[in-house]
């Protein structure tokens, strides 16, 4: 092989390899925003008492943990997600508002986490703040949250 083919291989090389990584990034940041979406879609949802929408951001079976801290010990304390939805329900519109900033959120294939600070009102005063952590998969239907544990502190 002569010089100028082994030279022009390579730059081909290289250069599919850097159109792949491009393309491979771009999706990772479309379904960052997906899985996004889902983390506001479950507050607007919340706030709304929507259970429709709200039933909608969950993986069939999940589950959500909620840890809290009492006197000396801490107690995680377990619910479904239908029992979650229907307790939302149960709220009159617009006295539940949460919000999340500074997601960290990590893609692979069908699996997601998000890490989301948050701080939560309840009837437009402040209630608590804490961290959500969410695990997502990818069904046919997108982004689902399958576990979501959190925190609450003042």
């Amino acid at each position: 092989m002569n010089s100028k083919l082994i030279l022009l291989i390579a730059f081909s090389f290289i250069i599919t390899k850097t159109v792949s990584a491009q393309n491979n990034s771009s999706n990772n940041e479309l379904e960052k925003e997906a899985v996004k979406a889902v983390i506001k879609k479950t507050f607007t949802a919340m706030i709304n008492a929507d259970t429709v929408l709200l039933k909608s951001c969950f993986a069939p079976g999940s589950v959500l943990q909620i840890v809290q801290n009492q006197k000396d010990s801490v107690i995680v304390r377990t619910r479904t997600a239908a029992e979650f939805v229907t307790g939302i329900g149960k709220q009159v519109a617009g006295a539940l508002d949460e919000k999340s900033f500074d997601e960290i959120i990590y893609v692979d294939k069908e699996l997601a986490t998000a890490w989301a600070p948050y701080t939560f009102h309840l009837n437009g005063k402040f209630s608590h703040k804490g961290i959500d952590s969410f695990q997502f998969v990818k069904l046919k239907e997108g982004w689902k949250i399958q576990y979501l544990i959190y925190n609450m502190y003042q």
